[in-house]
């Protein structure tokens, strides 16, 4: 694979995660739950399950990697490289505040006596 549509898949894929990582946060802070929850919850549970799988890794970056010959970092995002190498660290704790909020949320749902 080209490196420009490399670069290109990736971008999409974070804009993607990103998307779900804080429409999480929009659901845990309006206490909004429904269909388009569920699915970015799945879609972060795969980033999650796939960043599980490689270690820590992104399957996409060690890819890019292999293709450029070397072990260090490569640029394979449109985004600049210390948003790329930071990304992770920058998600995390908003990710962890969203999980924590829909999960009070759903918490308190549950335990609310029904009408």
């Amino acid at each position: 694979m080209d490196l420009f549509w490399l670069k290109l898949v990736h971008t999409l894929i974070a804009l993607i995660n990103a998307g779900a990582v804080f429409y999480i946060l929009y659901c845990g802070i309006a206490d909004r739950h429904g269909r388009w929850l569920n699915i970015a919850l799945v879609i972060l549970a795969l980033e999650i399950f796939c960043l599980a799988i490689f270690r820590g890794d992104c399957p996409l970056q060690l890819y890019a990697r292999r293709q450029a010959g070397t072990s260090g970092h490569v640029s394979d995002l449109f985004v600049p490289d210390w948003v790329a190498l930071n990304m992770v660290p920058l998600f995390t704790p908003i990710t962890l505040l969203a999980f924590a909020l829909v999960a009070r949320n759903a918490w308190r749902r549950r335990r609310k006596p029904s009408d």
